[in-house]
């Protein structure tokens, strides 16, 4: 599970007036002791150990044929990973930019702090099932991210056209993705070892990306833009 170090713009789960814990964002941090901000706007402040990480990883994908039960794709191999290190998959199929921008509202929704995109992808585009959608649009449809962390396995987003408009449009804390084509296996391989020191190891997503880059920079050569 996670047990990396909390900071400011974290997605945790925080109890309330002692009942059941609720999805909110740290605001501050000093000497041990947090204040949040709870979804329905109210706010809080408590010792930093009785916050719980999510462990939830949302994942976007779009494929050229929708992956069934009985063929593989990049995402359906992450969500079986992440099930197997205790994390909390949450995936989706979609097609078109409608569903992609529906997709993107329900993940800034969720206490989810991580959006995997699993798609193919060009320097300003991401390429869907059925439709292009160009970085103006991607912005557009993502919304506010602000403390999120966004890896993507979409070849060539990588590039600073795509990957530092993403960050400056949408404010999310990081996004992270391949500057040249990346093969379908280094592509699983990748995520996954991303994921596993975030979750297992209780890395942040920078000493992540650094590990992973480091490891197999041959074949993903990410890019951190946050």
């Amino acid at each position: 599970m996670f047990n990396g170090q909390l900071q400011i713009g974290d997605r945790v789960y925080a109890p309330w007036r002692r009942e059941r814990l609720f999805s909110a964002r740290i605001t501050y941090l000093t000497n041990g002791t947090a204040t949040i901000a709870y979804d329905d706007g109210e706010t809080d402040r408590m010792p930093a150990r009785r916050l719980q990480r999510s462990n939830k990883v949302f994942i976007i994908e779009s494929v050229s044929r929708r992956p069934m039960e009985s063929t593989w794709s990049e995402g359906r191999i992450l969500s079986d990973f992440l099930r197997m290190i205790g994390g909390r998959p949450m995936y989706t199929f979609i097609r078109t930019k409608v569903e992609l921008g529906h997709f993107f509202k329900q993940a800034r929704l969720s206490a989810s702090p991580y959006i995997h995109l699993s798609m193919h992808g060009l320097r300003e585009k991401l390429v869907l099932q059925l439709e292009e959608v160009d970085i103006a649009e991607v912005i557009a449809a993502a919304g506010d991210l602000s403390g999120k962390v966004v890896f993507s396995s979409s070849c060539l987003t990588g590039h600073a056209a795509f990957g530092r408009a993403f960050v400056q449009g949408t404010g999310a804390m990081a996004f992270i993705s391949p500057r040249r084509e990346i093969r379908w296996a280094d592509g699983a391989l990748v995520s996954q070892l991303f994921y596993k020191k975030l979750l297992c190891d209780g890395v942040s997503p920078s000493v992540a990306y650094r590990f992973v880059r480091k490891t197999y920079r041959g074949h993903a050569d990410l890019r951190y833009f946050g």
